[in-house]
């Protein structure tokens, strides 16, 4: 079986849950479509559990880009007591955006861990792909963190930058291909017109699965879809 699910945002506790809700085997597949970081209480967690499992495929959010950009420069040797030793002006108003856009908790674990741990999540983060295409009783799916900016039905998805996978906001009554369904999270499906708090939505030509996981008091919940059937699951 062929699962998606998206925008966990650090839910360690409700990944768990999921996936002993589905039953998830070694045999199941499963696609997570970025934004596994920030704004929830154990990011890191989650990603440790995650790359316990050969079947389970992160793409790239523009949460987990965030972070590995803001603490790749950092030295070994920085902590939360004396990260801003390590800061000049640019960069500490950087971490603080970000600390405020819901990057604490990542933070903060992030420089719990030893080197070597540290270097395992962003080796983890970099081997994250952009898209992913599948297919499930003979539907074709193309999956992305956000959808597509500047499609053009012409182009190779190979062609695009980077950011068009991340920073695109795709809204109901588009339609990206016409032979193939696009699933994308990035915005909470609660924020679209016809969406509704912890729902999926199907809009035909795009799926938006990005249920809201770390806005539980507006709703959200973690979404999941099964391909092979288009049976949701919620926890």
């Amino acid at each position: 079986m062929i699962y998606v699910t998206s925008d966990l945002h650090g839910c360690l506790e409700d990944w768990k849950s999921l996936l002993k809700k589905i039953h998830f085997h070694d045999s199941d597949t499963m696609f997570v479509l970025g934004d596994c970081v920030d704004l929830g209480p154990e990011p890191i967690g989650l990603l440790h559990d995650m790359m316990q499992y050969p079947n389970v495929f992160p793409l790239l959010g523009n949460h987990e880009l965030r972070f590995a950009r803001s603490v790749r420069s950092l030295s070994p040797e920085a902590t939360m007591d004396n990260l801003a030793d390590h800061l000049d002006d640019g960069s500490r108003l950087a971490f603080a955006e970000w600390a405020a856009d819901g990057g604490q908790h990542t933070l903060a674990q992030y420089l719990a861990l030893d080197e070597e741990g540290r270097e395992a999540i962003l080796d983890y983060i970099g081997e994250m792909t952009l898209y992913e295409e599948t297919e499930a009783d003979g539907v074709s799916f193309v999956l992305t963190h956000s959808g597509i900016a500047g499609f053009d039905p012409e182009r190779k998805l190979e062609e695009y930058p980077p950011a068009a996978f991340l920073t695109a906001e795709p809204r109901p009554g588009m339609e990206y291909f016409a032979d193939k369904t696009v699933i994308v999270g990035h915005i909470p499906t609660f924020r679209l017109e016809g969406g509704a708090p912890g729902h999926i939505l199907d809009d035909g030509g795009i799926i938006y699965i990005d249920c809201g996981a770390a806005h539980k008091d507006e709703g959200g919940r973690v979404g999941c879809l099964r391909l092979d059937d288009l049976e949701e699951f919620y926890i």
